[in-house]
C-alpha cells in the first residue's frame, strides 16, 4: 500500500510541475512583445573599385599604374589620397612584392614609372597640365646599393605629392588622365 501511494503522489507531483511549466511557457509567450516586420535592405555587392583610377577626390583621372603589373613581380592592393610627411596631400599606391626580387631590380624597374604627367583631354588631343615625380621609400635606394631582396609579399608604397597649387589646378581644369613613364635624366 505504501508503493501505490508514493507512486500516485510522484504521478501528482509530475503532473503538477508539468502543469506549471506549461502554464509558465504559456505565460512568458503571453508576455513577449510581438517581433516587428522590418524590411529589410537588400545588400547590394559592392563592384570592386578600377585600380586604374585614382581615389576620391580625384577619382576621375585615369592612370597606367597597372602598367607595373605586367612582368609579374608586383601587385597593385590600393590607391588612397592622404596626407603624408610633407604636409601636402599625396596619391599613394601601395604595391605588393609577388616574387622574390632584389631591391636593385625593384629600383630599375621603377625608373619606368618615375615620371607623372597629369593631362586634360580635349578634342582627341591631351593637353599636359602637371609633370611632377613618382617618389618611392628610401628603403629601396639604400638596400639596391647592399644587395638585399625583397620577399614574396612584402609591401612598399609608390606616391606623387600633390600640393594646393597642383590640386585646384587639376580640379578646376579637370584632369583625366595620369600617365607614369620612364624618367629621362
Amino acid at each position: 500500500m505504501k508503493m501505490k501511494t508514493i507512486r500516485c503522489l510522484l504521478a501528482a507531483i509530475l503532473m503538477l510541475t508539468g502543469a506549471v511549466l506549461v502554464a509558465q511557457d504559456t505565460a512568458d509567450d503571453a508576455a513577449a512583445p510581438e517581433p516587428t516586420k522590418q524590411k529589410k535592405k537588400a545588400v547590394e555587392p559592392q563592384k570592386p573599385r578600377d585600380r586604374r583610377y585614382l581615389s576620391k577626390p580625384l577619382s576621375n583621372i585615369r592612370t597606367n599604374i597597372l602598367d607595373l603589373e605586367r612582368e609579374g613581380y608586383f601587385a597593385i592592393t590600393g590607391v588612397d589620397f592622404r596626407t603624408r610627411g610633407t604636409g601636402d596631400e599625396s596619391i599613394v599606391w601601395t604595391v605588393r612584392v609577388r616574387k622574390s626580387v632584389t631591391y636593385r631590380h625593384v629600383e630599375a624597374m621603377l625608373r619606368e614609372f618615375r615620371d607623372a604627367r597629369f593631362y586634360q583631354t580635349l578634342d582627341d588631343q591631351q593637353i599636359e597640365l602637371i609633370a611632377t615625380l613618382v617618389n618611392y621609400s628610401d628603403r629601396i635606394s639604400v638596400g639596391s646599393s647592399n644587395g638585399k631582396l625583397f620577399g614574396q609579399d612584402d609591401v612598399f608604397e609608390l606616391w606623387i605629392d600633390i600640393p594646393t597649387s597642383y590640386f585646384q589646378k587639376l580640379k578646376s581644369l579637370d584632369a583625366d588622365t595620369l600617365v607614369l613613364r620612364r624618367w629621362r635624366y
